[in-house]
């Protein structure tokens, strides 16, 4: 067995796991024969060698499966462990939307109470042993694994637990994706409990009409959130169940809470379905909502008028405190003429260092918005902070984290980006049934184009129910808007919820085009939850991707995207302002949208943008 190693220096080394038997002439010599006692003990001695060298044998056997790979940096890795075990066949009736068929969840609901499965710097793939194998499994990865990352805590983190608890979005996966994120990081740098809300149904991931309990899903179906916790040590995350165990279902427990002031009313609030903590099996949660809008501080946020502020120094966390921050020459009159006016055309092309003052980086992210919600004693004090869920009244967290969450101390901020971009990524039977897919479609490119390095680009089509009428092309209009940067003939690939496969006959025309459907080997036995899933992973491997502009899910490729180009120090080409080669099919004003840089806008949630993946290592570099 013969275990790859990378040196410091980034040289490959070999090591020998396994040791051959003595040569004759080493055995030890006697002149005279052996008497039968001793036969009997070299007999005993030769059995009990075989059985160790059996034994080292099956476990150099193990070992060999393992591939690891550390990059000449030493603070950071990233480490491929390939290993070998059965899977389940199952064989789901193919369905290539972005709302997909629901079969039963592989993964528990809770977070495991024995500690982490694996490393999140690691990518377990199933019988993905051989050269080209390895070589796209390596390819999925953008995280990065940063020790000092994993020591950091926030200074709000208090000896007596304090909790964040949160309603998931009503809206598609990304938008549920996409509050948790932003819920998860606000918990994180407040040095708070995150709380996970039971499995339910979601949006366009409940279509399992035989089996309704295979509808209902938890953030760990789709998230490592166990090991996140466990490698982190600024980062806490439960079950509902455990803080119902811990909070509410003991006495005393917890209290009504001022939603005006935040401060504990004194009236008891009993817990909900008297004393229910495992909520799992139950599909009404509305009893359990009103009780955590009730013992929760619940502050109304609209995403596109507010932003949470959080101050670097605990004790100078008031409003007043952190009003320098609202320069006058910014925020006076018409605050949202004066962002169009005066700040957003001053940071096109033109971003804001990341370790600048604070009340620099404060002129690119207000973004014309009206109130900053500051994390001040209100705040602190509360034992339940509640992320409610309610269209109507405003209370929804449909923006991104960093536009939502500004914090005064430069490295916190960095800290919350990387938190994201290194732990907060899908579970690895996604990204290896992806790595497959990639590999399919390197080898479909290299046999069109021997000389062609295995290429393709990448589009997203969002068409199904997308209320956006003018992303819905005609086929010869989304020809005409891809193929500036699409050569004629080359190999793509597309992620769609169009189910008509008419409607790409021009493309097929042009282009080797392929879809998920065209790699049913490499996703048989998946659950069809995942398929919009691996469409967003393979499409992020395209070298030049189009997608649909006011999609959340064509943002979190591009975001994606952007982590992969950042990686100045083992990417060649890295454009360090954050620009990606990815465009929008429609509408044309928005095709360029991604070619340079742009400061975060209201509304938020249609794109993503650079700030996410920009240089967001200087401080790591720095050390």
């Amino acid at each position: 067995m013969t275990r790859h190693t990378r040196s410091k220096n980034g040289n490959p080394t070999d090591t020998n796991g396994i040791n051959g038997p003595r040569s004759k002439n080493q055995r030890p010599h006697s002149a005279a024969a052996p008497s039968s006692k001793v036969i009997s003990f070299r007999c005993l001695v030769l059995v009990t060698l075989s059985l160790v060298i059996a034994l080292l044998l099956f476990a150099v056997h193990k070992v060999s499966s393992q591939w690891k790979i550390t990059p000449a940096n030493p603070t950071w890795q990233h480490t491929f462990k390939l290993e070998d075990h059965d899977q389940e066949e199952q064989h789901p009736s193919f369905d290539h939307d972005h709302d997909h068929a629901s079969s039963k969840i592989p993964n528990s609901h809770l977070i495991s109470p024995h500690g982490p499965s694996a490393k999140l710097s690691t990518l377990t793939c199933p019988s993905q042993t051989s050269a080209s194998e390895v070589a796209a499994v390596k390819e999925m990865v953008y995280w990065e694994d940063i020790q000092q990352d994993s020591e950091w805590v926030s200074t709000y983190k208090t000896a007596t637990l304090k909790y964040v608890t949160f309603e998931a979005d009503k809206g598609g996966w990304n938008n549920i994706r996409m509050a948790m994120e932003t819920i998860l990081v606000f918990a994180a740098v407040t040095g708070r409990t995150l709380v996970l809300p039971p499995p339910k149904g979601m949006y366009l991931l409940n279509k399992d009409k035989d089996n309704k309990e295979n509808n209902k899903l938890a953030f760990s179906d789709f998230f490592h959130l166990e090991d996140i916790a466990a490698e982190l040590k600024g980062v806490d995350i439960i079950t509902m169940e455990e803080f119902l165990k811990r909070e509410a279902n003991k006495h005393p427990g917890l209290n009504e809470i001022s939603d005006s002031t935040g401060e504990d009313t004194g009236r008891a609030v009993p817990p909900p379905n008297d004393g229910l903590a495992d909520w799992s099996n139950t599909y009404d949660l509305k009893p359990l909502n009103e009780f955590l809008r009730k013992v929760g501080y619940v502050k109304k946020m609209e995403t596109t008028k507010d932003f949470f502020v959080i101050p670097q120094d605990p004790e100078r966390s008031s409003f007043e405190d952190m009003s320098y921050l609202l320069d006058q020459e910014v925020f006076d009159g018409d605050m949202k003429k004066g962002f169009e006016n005066k700040i957003k055309n001053t940071f096109i092309n033109n971003p804001t260092s990341t370790s600048a003052d604070p009340k620099d980086r404060m002129r690119e992210f207000y973004a014309g918005r009206k109130s900053m919600h500051v994390y001040d004693s209100a705040f602190q004090n509360a034992k339940v902070i509640h992320f409610p869920v309610d269209h109507k009244g405003g209370f929804r967290m449909l923006t991104h984290f960093y536009c939502a969450i500004f914090c005064e101390d430069w490295r916190t901020d960095l800290w919350a980006k990387r938190l994201v971009r290194d732990h907060v990524r899908y579970i690895d039977e996604i990204y290896c049934v992806a790595a497959k897919v990639v590999e399919g479609l390197r080898k479909k490119s290299l046999a069109r184009d021997p000389d062609g390095g295995g290429v393709f680009d990448s589009l997203h089509v969002r068409r199904g129910d997308f209320q956006y009428k003018k992303t819905r092309l005609k086929p010869e209009a989304l020809y005409e808007n891809t193929k500036e940067h699409l050569t004629p003939g080359t190999t793509v690939f597309i992620g769609t919820d169009e189910f008509d496969k008419s409607y790409w006959k021009l493309m097929k025309e042009h282009y080797d085009v392929y879809f998920l459907d065209d790699f049913e080997d490499d996703i048989k036995g998946m659950n069809p939850n995942y398929y919009g899933m691996l469409d967003q992973l393979i499409t992020t491997k395209g070298e030049h991707f189009y997608g649909t502009f006011f999609s959340t899910f064509t943002g979190y490729i591009n975001r994606m995207r952007g982590y992969f180009d950042d990686r100045g120090d083992e990417l060649n080409g890295s454009n360090k302002d954050g620009l990606i080669k990815s465009w929008y099919t429609a509408p044309t004003d928005k095709t360029n949208e991604m070619a340079q840089y742009m400061p975060i806008r209201p509304p938020f949630y249609p794109r993503e943008f650079p700030v996410a993946w920009r240089d967001i290592d200087a401080d790591v570099n720095e050390n």
